[in-house]
């Protein structure tokens, strides 16, 4: 696939939105190849403030005036068409791309190493990213979460070799060109973008086609499996018929290990973070590397120092007994992962603190997230974290709430999170885990709960 798009002969560029992850990350890496770049955003946040500490100048709202000034100007996706920066900046004669268009430009002249997927895109990435440390590379990569060891989202190293998140949300990952790919699973989410799990499936299964490189895939995954029928991929995971085997797994408090074996080789590894999920994350990014010639126990030996991602399964606190982790979990099959950490865990109990992300997600999965929820010991459901829709009728947390209800769960429904730790901070005792789970602000919870637990006498 040629590219499209190229950045050579520009040497200003300006991102909308740039307090994103994704757009925060491109906007260090742009920097890093030698481009003079800003940034605006609406909001304030910490993000921006790294920003700026890296020599990047960012803005609060809208400087329609500066784009007199621009070359190319990249948008978020979430940025509207009729944005006052962009508007001025097509009026001044500047280049204006979607944040797609920048990849394009950007991962042909870096071909990537991507990691994509419904679930666990994030982490994996991250598990490539601490697997390549261990192979004493210093690999740049982009992830659509903070990676905990480096305090960032984005790094400019080795230009030859460039991991970065593939993400299927509106079709960005189509943009990629790829020396490698890494397909965790494959569900039906963004169907607001594709419309079917059919349209879904034939996304995957192009940006598969056209690596240019070995594509591995969780064979324990049915969407997986389907693609395997189209596309030759490489199995790793539980299934006898994978080509990489994790056997002989064991639970530890807060981590797992296993034994991985494929193309003749064994190899033993642990990742300091709990749940069968992160060993098939850690397990398909070791094969990965193995497929691409890398040394797969030097690799394991670089995933025992992983860190973790900000929001993937991240201790916020542990007082009076009580452990607050904070997870990003927002669909069904990421809930019942993240709850099933918690119970493999060791915990006394486990709570789950949920809230619905986006309204066409909870009018579409709600009542798919009550069975996974029930699994906890007792559990709180939010109002719905809108993400910029406009709200629907009917569409509220408490479908969410009745849907546990319904599977036999211990359930309240505390429209809003503020309400969340004064109800619950009197029940937690010790050797209880609460699990913040939810791709909007429930976060917040954390501090709360710590300053209520750490008042009390």
């Amino acid at each position: 696939m040629r590219s499209a798009h190229s950045i050579e002969g520009f040497t200003r560029v300006h991102m909308v939105g740039v307090g994103g992850a994704g757009m925060s990350g491109l906007a260090k890496i742009v920097a890093g190849l030698g481009y003079e770049v800003t940034g605006s955003d609406l909001k304030p946040g910490r993000v921006l403030e790294a920003l700026e500490d890296t020599g990047i100048e960012t803005w609060i709202g809208h400087r329609p005036e500066r784009m007199s000034e621009a070359e190319l100007v990249v948008a978020s996706s979430a940025v509207p068409p009729g944005d006052p920066e962009l508007v001025a900046a097509e009026k001044a004669g500047a280049v204006v791309w979607e944040r797609p268009a920048l990849l394009d430009a950007l991962t042909s002249i870096m071909p990537g190493l991507g990691v994509t997927g419904t679930h666990g895109k994030t982490t994996t990435t991250g598990l490539v990213v601490a697997a390549m440390d261990g192979l004493g590379m210093d690999p740049s990569f982009l992830v659509g979460g903070e990676l905990v060891g480096q305090n960032t989202f984005a790094h400019l190293g080795n230009r030859d070799v460039f991991v970065l998140e593939a993400d299927e949300a509106f079709g960005t990952f189509r943009h990629l060109h790829l020396n490698g790919l890494v397909v965790t699973n494959i569900e039906a989410d963004h169907l607001d973008y594709y419309g079917t799990v059919v349209e879904l499936e034939e996304a995957f299964a192009l940006v598969a086609s056209r690596a240019n490189g070995p594509v591995l895939g969780c064979i324990d995954d049915p969407g997986v499996q389907r693609l395997a029928q189209r596309v030759n991929v490489i199995g790793y995971g539980t299934s006898p018929g994978a080509t990489w085997q994790l056997t002989d797994l064991h639970h530890g408090m807060g981590d797992i290990s296993f034994r991985l074996s494929g193309r003749g080789q064994t190899v033993m590894v642990r990742v300091p973070r709990p749940g069968v999920h992160i060993a098939l994350d850690a397990a398909g990014a070791i094969a990965f590397l193995a497929e691409l010639g890398y040394d797969p126990g030097r690799a394991a030996a670089g995933i025992g120092e992983f860190a973790g991602v900000r929001r993937r399964f991240e201790t916020r606190a542990r007082i009076a007994g009580v452990t607050v982790v904070d997870d990003y979990a927002h669909h069904p099959t990421e809930v019942a992962a993240t709850i099933s950490a918690g119970r493999l865990g060791g915990w006394r109990r486990v709570w789950a603190v949920f809230q619905p992300h986006r309204y066409t997600r909870t009018a579409n999965l709600g009542p798919a997230f009550g069975a996974p929820l029930a699994e906890a010991d007792k559990v709180i459901v939010t109002d719905v974290y809108s993400a910029g829709e406009a709200p629907q009728p009917g569409v509220t947390g408490r479908l969410v709430a009745e849907a546990v209800s319904a599977a036999g769960g211990d359930v309240r429904y505390l429209p809003s999170i503020r309400s969340v730790a004064p109800a619950i901070v009197p029940e937690l005792t010790e050797g209880d885990v609460v699990l913040l789970l939810g791709a909007g602000d429930v976060n917040s919870i954390a501090d709360d709960i710590t300053a209520a637990l750490g008042d009390q006498p």
